[in-house]
């Protein structure tokens, strides 16, 4: 037995027969036993006191104790109740058995030792479903723990991930500067792909992976000397093969950052073509995601719509006759190819 006192409540109109359990339970136990000779009186008790077990009578004048014990129930759920009734009134204990959940019913007159044996018995049960609950909150109270310190652990997960994309992305954009011919291009490159990949209808997540690999898609021309990023003629072959590594650098710097993972992949592929002419994989067809084949759309379209050292802008309707040659020959992503050119027209992309 729980070193925890158990508090009993024994019911009964006939006050002889509250007061005898009382004083035997007293005696004999080491129980709190608390009496009442209303049904009114009990409840009051099961409502301001920690009842652990009630024994009640069957036959009292002003409530049945089968009334009174489903009303006990609907105040403390967990109570071991205990009916005392006459011979006659068994098919109402069985009745009480089923209807209120009831542990045990005694016959008059009962034996005052049987009678201690089912109350510590029924206050076994009692003791069991309290630790019952305890191991349950104390488990809750782990769940909460847990998933506290997960959701705390999440977010400094968020921003650390957050801090270093940060770091990349302010990388990417001082290498960008290197090249005065392509201030802002990763930023419009990233505007443009947002809104194509809008109508795909890309996920969340998707979006972002698309936006931040935009961003930083150049960032490997680091590796790319000043002198032929901003030559002013045309490059030689040697030279546009050092531009070609671009996009390999660029995965290589991102490679130890796992939460990067999904963007290097686009940052590498974003100068495939469908037909495999493209560098450095010669990737072709469905071997190339659509987010890399919008990226590449958006960034050939922001190249030929933009200043260079060789050559000025060309005007929106050559870009656009460019692009869907390029599509119509299999080189560029029909359906990119064609949102592109409608958000322009639409003046969802502003040029």
């Amino acid at each position: 037995m729980s070193k925890k006192t158990r508090t009993i409540l024994v019911v009964d109109d006939e006050v002889m027969i509250t007061e005898s359990i009382s004083i035997y339970l007293e005696l004999t136990t080491d129980l709190r036993v608390l009496t009442a000779n209303d049904p009114e009186v009990g409840l009051k008790y099961v409502k301001e006191e920690e009842i652990d077990l009630v024994i009640s009578d069957f036959l009292m004048p002003s409530m049945t104790g089968l009334e009174f014990l489903r009303r006990v129930k609907e105040i403390n759920q967990d109570a071991v109740l205990i009916l005392l009734t006459g011979c006659a009134d068994k098919e109402s204990a069985i009745k009480a058995i089923n209807e209120v959940g009831l542990y045990y019913y005694i016959e008059k007159p009962w034996n005052n030792e049987e009678l201690v044996k089912i109350i510590y018995n029924g206050l076994e049960k009692k003791i069991l479903i309290d630790e019952l609950k305890e191991k349950v909150e104390e488990l809750k109270k782990s769940k909460d723990e847990i998933t506290r310190l997960y959701n705390l652990l999440e977010e400094e997960y968020r921003q650390e991930k957050e801090n270093i994309e940060n770091v990349i992305i302010s990388f990417a954009k001082a290498i960008e500067a290197k090249d005065k011919y392509t201030e802002d291009h990763t930023e419009r490159v990233k505007q443009m792909a947002l809104k194509v990949g809008e109508r795909f209808d890309l996920s969340e997540e998707q979006l972002k992976i698309l936006g931040t690999a935009a961003l930083i898609h150049d960032i490997g021309k680091i590796g790319v000397p000043e002198a032929i990023l901003n030559k002013p003629g045309k490059l030689t072959d040697e030279e546009f093969d050092i531009i070609k590594t671009h996009p390999v650098i660029g995965e290589e710097i991102c490679k130890p950052l796992k939460t990067l993972a999904k963007i290097r992949q686009l940052i590498r592929s974003h100068h495939e073509k469908l037909d495999g002419s493209g560098y450095p994989d010669g990737l072709k067809g469905d071997e190339i995601c659509l987010e890399a084949r919008i990226l590449t759309v958006v960034d050939i379209f922001d190249a030929l719509y933009s200043d260079r050292p060789y050559r000025s802008k060309l005007p929106i309707e050559q870009c656009i006759e460019i692009l869907q040659k390029e599509a119509a020959g299999g080189k560029l992503d029909q359906d990119v190819v064609r949102i592109l050119i409608e958000l322009i027209q639409e003046g969802e992309i502003k040029i």
